[in-house]
């Protein structure tokens, strides 16, 4: 059977599992697995690219969805990263363009305040929608294995079983480091090695 929907991944951690009584807590070990998925896994197709609009003296909400920035330019130049105490004790209430930028809670901060409406160019990665709404998606698709490991070890969890958790955490990490190995490779295909100077 393919592993190529939520049904099919529910279906297939039952029978790996050969625990039929597990069923109705399935959804839960999917749910755990799609959670280690987005903390764990950064790969070129969960970019994004938005535009966030300042308003003037607030903070911007984070993107649904949102994981981690990439880059942020506001008018062709990228913005800097400072932590939220260092933004306060640098700039205080000032406002005018921002230069750089925080994250505090939920929102996008920056420094100086925004004194006006801004476009801030944004590239993040975005979290993938839950299968259990979406029914399957491209990481699905081309790496069953990842969502199934995953899986299999919070089911491994449930039922007591640390050891046979541990080797599926060992399988589902050594693909998350293939995906990035695979991932780095082709976003650098056939750009030419450049040796720096010291």
């Amino acid at each position: 059977m393919a592993i190529n929907s939520y049904a099919t991944l529910q279906a297939a951690v039952v029978n790996w599992m050969n625990r039929g009584d597990i069923a109705a807590v399935v959804p839960d070990f999917i749910a755990l697995a799609e959670s280690r998925i987005a903390t764990d896994v950064r790969v070129r197709r969960m970019l994004k690219a938005a535009t966030l609009s300042t308003v003037a003296g607030l903070g911007v909400a984070l993107p649904t969805r949102w994981l981690e920035f990439k880059s942020l330019h506001y008018n062709g130049r990228p913005l800097e990263f400072m932590t939220p105490d260092q933004l306060a004790a640098r700039f205080g209430d000032q406002t005018g363009e921002p230069f750089y930028y925080s994250i505090s809670g939920d929102t996008l901060v920056f420094g100086p305040v925004p004194s006006d409406v801004f476009s801030i160019t944004a590239l993040y990665y975005e979290q993938l929608e839950p299968l259990e709404t979406s029914a399957t998606n491209w990481l699905l698709t081309s790496k069953p294995n990842l969502y199934l490991y995953a899986a299999l070890g919070e089911a491994s969890l449930f039922v007591k079983k640390p050891d046979h958790a541990a080797s599926w955490a060992s399988l589902y990490g050594g693909i998350v480091d293939a995906m990035h190995t695979e991932d780095s490779k082709a976003t650098y295909s056939g750009a030419p090695l450049v040796v720096r100077a010291g």
